[in-house]
Order: C-alpha cells, then structure tokens, then sequence
C-alpha cells in the first residue's frame, strides 16, 4: 500500500533525501525499495533464515507472501 517509508517512495512524493536511493540496512548500490527490503535484501535475508523463511527467486510481493502462506498451511 505503499506505507513504508522506503527511499524509493520518499523520493517519489518529493521528500529531500538527496539522490542516493541505495539501501541503508544492506549497503548495496540498491534502490531501497519495499521488495528489495524484504524479499532481497541480504540483511532481511539473514533475518528471514534465522526464523527458516526463504523466498522464492522471482516473484512480486503478492507472489511471495502467497508462497510463505502456501507454505504454512500445508
């Protein structure tokens, strides 16, 4: 819904954050975006394994909460 107040939606709506859109958890050349944040970011990466959550490769964010919910409800 677009809430989260990622670099990338800051900018969006105007906010003075500079131009560098990198992500701050991880430190990558990444634009900090909501996906990048918790489905590919090596930070929430290492999070998400120590609660034995991994994410598909591709997929949207609907694609994967659906897979996390596929998988906890077989």
């Amino acid at each position: 819904s677009d809430r989260l107040n990622t670099r990338n939606m800051l900018k969006r709506r105007h906010y003075n954050i500079g131009d560098n859109l990198d992500c701050l958890l991880c430190g990558q050349h990444v634009e900090e975006t909501a996906e990048h944040l918790f489905f590919r970011c090596t930070f929430s990466g290492t999070c998400w394994n120590e609660l034995n959550i991994s994410w598909p490769v591709n997929g949207n964010r609907l694609d994967m909460t659906m897979h996390l919910k596929t998988l906890h409800h077989s």
